[in-house]
C-alpha cells in the first residue's frame, strides 16, 4: 500500500509544524505543506513537500487535492470572514468541491458557524474545531457530564507554554479580541462580557501549578457547549506563567472596553509578539489544560475535573486533536459525510489513549481533592 498524502495548509506556522510532526508519526503518510513561504527551518524529513499557496485561493488548493487523503487547515487567524476573497474558508471550500475529508484547528465562533453552512453539501467528513476549543472541550465535557441531571457550569482553562515563540496569527487574534464585548451565559443569563476580563486564580496539574487566568475572547465553545449540555455558565480562560503579563493584557482590555480605543489592534501585533519572545527566553516549556464541569446528580452538587499537561512543548496541545482525527480518517473510523459532531467521534478511552501515546499526562480531580493521575 502506498503512502497517503495529507495536505496541510499553513503547515509552516507554529501549530501547523506540530500537526505535520504528528502526522509523520505514521510511516504510511507523506505531507504536502501549503504556505506562502518555504518552511524555516526546513522539515527534517523527505516525506514533507512544500508547495507555494494561500488559504484565500480555493481554486489553487483544489489543484493540490487530486491524490489527497485529507486536508488540514492550520492557517489562522480564522476571524477574518468579511471582505473580498474567500479568506479562511478557502481550504474548506476546496475540500468540499473535491470531495476530500477536511479537518481544521479553528477556535473562532463565527468561523464555525460559517463552516457549518459550507459543510452542508460535503460528501466527505468535515471536522471543524479540532483544537482545544471547542474540540477537546466537547469530548471531555461529554464524558465528565455523563450521569449528571443537569450541568450548571463549564470552566475550561489553558496554561500555554511561553518558551516557544508563536506566529503572528495567534497574536493578531489575541489582540483583536482584547476588550471586545460578546455575550456569554452566566448563571443562565445571557451576559455581556469582554475579552481578557474576569481574572481568577486556578490550579493546574503538575508541573504547571497555580496561574492567573482571564476570560478569553469570543470563541466557539459558547455555541458548542451550550448545544451539548445546556450549561448555565460557560467560560474559557487562559494565562501565561508570568502574572505581570496577564495583568498587563487585562488592563489593556479594560481600557479598550471602556474607551473603545484603539479600534484596530493589528499594528500592535509586532510589538506584543516581540515582547512575548523576550519574556519567553525566561519561560518554561510546560503547558496544560483543564476542564471543570459542575452540576447536579440525584439532587446533590457534584464537580468533576480533568486535566492534561505536557512537560515539554506545551504549545502542541491545541494541535493534537487534528493528528488524532487524521489517524481516524486513514483507518476508516471517521466515515460520516458532512459535519462531524465534535463530541461523538472519539470515545473517552480512545481520546485518553491517543493523548498518552503523544506524551500527555492526564489528571483528575473530584470536588475539592488535589490533582491525581488519571487511572483507567
Amino acid at each position: 500500500m502506498g503512502e497517503s498524502n495529507i495536505v496541510v495548509v499553513g503547515g509552516s506556522g507554529f501549530y501547523g509544524r506540530y500537526v505535520v510532526a504528528d502526522l509523520l508519526r505514521r510511516p504510511d503518510v507523506r505531507v504536502t505543506v501549503v504556505s506562502r513561504r518555504p518552511p524555516q527551518p526546513p522539515f527534517p524529513s523527505d516525506r514533507v513537500h512544500w508547495v507555494a499557496g494561500d488559504r484565500d485561493a480555493p481554486e489553487r488548493l483544489g489543484e493540490l487535492l487530486g491524490d489527497a487523503a485529507a486536508i488540514v487547515h492550520c492557517a489562522g487567524p480564522f476571524q477574518a470572514l468579511a471582505g473580498p476573497g474567500s479568506h479562511p474558508l478557502g481550504p474548506l471550500r476546496a475540500a468540499v468541491s473535491a470531495g476530500v475529508p477536511y479537518v481544521d484547528i479553528c477556535e473562532d465562533r463565527s468561523f464555525l458557524r460559517a463552516a457549518a453552512a459550507v459543510a452542508g453539501t460535503a460528501t466527505a467528513p468535515v471536522l471543524t474545531g479540532a483544537s482545544v476549543v471547542p474540540g477537546l472541550q466537547a469530548l471531555i465535557v461529554h464524558d465528565l457530564a455523563n450521569g449528571m441531571d443537569r450541568v450548571d457550569g463549564v470552566l475550561c482553562c489553558a496554561a500555554p507554554d511561553t518558551r516557544r515563540h508563536r506566529g503572528p496569527a495567534m497574536f493578531e487574534a489575541m489582540m483583536h479580541g482584547a476588550g471586545l464585548p460578546f455575550t456569554a451565559p452566566r448563571g443562565g443569563v445571557p451576559t455581556v462580557v469582554h475579552g481578557w476580563s474576569e481574572p481568577e486564580w486556578t490550579l493546574f496539574p503538575p508541573p504547571v501549578g497555580r496561574r492567573l487566568v482571564h476570560q478569553v475572547y469570543e470563541m466557539a465553545d459558547l455555541d458548542v457547549l451550550a448545544d451539548l449540555c445546556g450549561a448555565r455558565t460557560i467560560a474559557f480562560k487562559a494565562g501565561t506563567e508570568f502574572t505581570s503579563v496577564n495583568r498587563a493584557l487585562g488592563l489593556f482590555a479594560t481600557l479598550r472596553a471602556r474607551t473603545g480605543r484603539p479600534r484596530g489592534t493589528r499594528h500592535w501585533t509586532p510589538v506584543v509578539r516581540a515582547a512575548s519572545w523576550l519574556v519567553g527566553r525566561f519561560g518554561d516549556e510546560a503547558g496544560g489544560f483543564t476542564v471543570t464541569v459542575s452540576g447536579r446528580r440525584d439532587g446533590r452538587p457534584v464537580t468533576r475535573r480533568l486535566g492534561m499537561t505536557a512537560r515539554r512543548d506545551g504549545g502542541r496541545i491545541p494541535s493534537l486533536l487534528a493528528g488524532i482525527a487524521v489517524d481516524h480518517l486513514l483507518t476508516g473510523r471517521l466515515p460520516t459525510p458532512g459535519l462531524v459532531p465534535l463530541h461523538s467521534w472519539l470515545t473517552p478511552h480512545e481520546l485518553r489513549t491517543a493523548l498518552r501515546d503523544r506524551g500527555i499526562d492526564l489528571w483528575r480531580r473530584d470536588d475539592e481533592d488535589d490533582w491525581r493521575p488519571w487511572e483507567e
